[in-house]
């Protein structure tokens, strides 16, 4: 495993950090307040569904309540973490595009289905939500004799990304939007940490170099007793921001790290993980090291899952 020209490959670091930045206390909700959120989350895309959505079967879990709605819709609001998923009940195969539309057509149907929804009405200062990338979902098929059909588009996803004073918030997508042809809401998730009005603290911003440093010891660590060659690559480099935990986590403060989508393949076997590491001092945020849950370093194999 070549960690160093691996590191290398990340040392083309652009993006401009402050010497300084603010460490922020997380509002904290209770059950009953995020109950509230997700009623008035059903009730605004019940109205952009023409559905009703204001009556369905309420269970809460230690970890979770869920919400059985008419017609096969699901919703679900995560305790640890406030985040919420929503699917409207569309088959997979309803709603299909009738014919390939522009990216920038289907862009502007995701944001706005984005605002319909009222994500931004939550924003406080300093707060923004801005669209980050599309995905499109297609389906094709294929007779015995090889003849192909034309790949018919079934979903657009739009993925939009929550900042605070221009820093993003790094982690999964944070508002999440799959609409049908004519911009149907189909399905939307949403994770998005809002930090209290107060800095809890202001900590001084290591350099990139140090997490560079940081992450070739993780790796060495991880993957240097692995048998045969370990390549690594990673699409979008280093990144810096501040970092949302996974939805079942709890998460008491909002901190910077420096961040890298790592994916490795060893002999036949793909994985893909992440690996962040504290962008400052001292460690605000509980961060595991990258594949811990995998055995890696015990097996010839990589576990072909995606994980985060």
């Amino acid at each position: 495993m070549d960690t160093n020209s691996f590191l290398d490959s990340l040392s083309g670091f652009k993006q401009e950090i402050p010497s300084e930045i603010a460490i922020f206390e997380l509002r904290r909700s209770s059950v009953d307040d995020l109950q509230r959120r997700l009623r008035k989350l059903l009730k605004t895309s019940g109205d952009a569904c023409e559905r009703d959505f204001d009556r369905g079967e309420w269970t809460k879990y230690e970890d979770r309540t869920l919400v059985r709605l008419p017609q096969g819709a699901t919703a679900v609001v995560y305790h640890a973490s406030g985040a919420v998923k929503l699917a409207t009940g569309l088959a997979s195969m309803d709603l299909l595009f009738k014919e390939q539309e522009s990216k920038s057509a289907l862009t502007a149907r995701v944001t706005d289905a984005c605002r319909t929804l009222g994500f931004h009405d939550n924003l406080t200062r300093g707060e923004a939500l801005a669209f980050e990338r599309l995905w499109q979902i297609k389906a094709g098929a294929a007779d015995r004799s090889g003849k192909t059909v034309e790949p018919v588009l079934c979903r657009a996803v739009g993925a939009f990304r929550h900042s605070i004073d221009g820093i993003a918030v790094l982690g999964p997508a944070s508002v999440a939007v799959q609409v049908a042809a004519g911009g149907a809401l189909d399905t939307v998730s949403m994770l998005m940490r809002s930090p209290a009005t107060e800095v809890f603290e202001k900590a001084k911003v290591l350099p990139a170099e140090r997490a560079l440093r940081h992450i070739g010891q993780q790796l060495t660590a991880r993957f240097g007793q692995a048998k045969g060659e370990v390549k690594l690559e990673s699409r979008e480099g280093l990144r810096f921001g501040y970092l949302s935990l996974p939805k079942r986590k709890t998460q008491r403060l909002l901190a910077p790290v420096f961040m890298a989508a790592i994916d490795v393949t060893h002999e036949l076997e793909r994985q893909a993980f992440v690996v962040a590491v504290p962008a400052t001092e001292k460690g605000y945020l509980p961060l595991e090291a990258p594949g811990a849950e995998s055995l890696t370093g015990q097996s010839s194999k990589l576990s072909s899952r995606r994980c985060s």
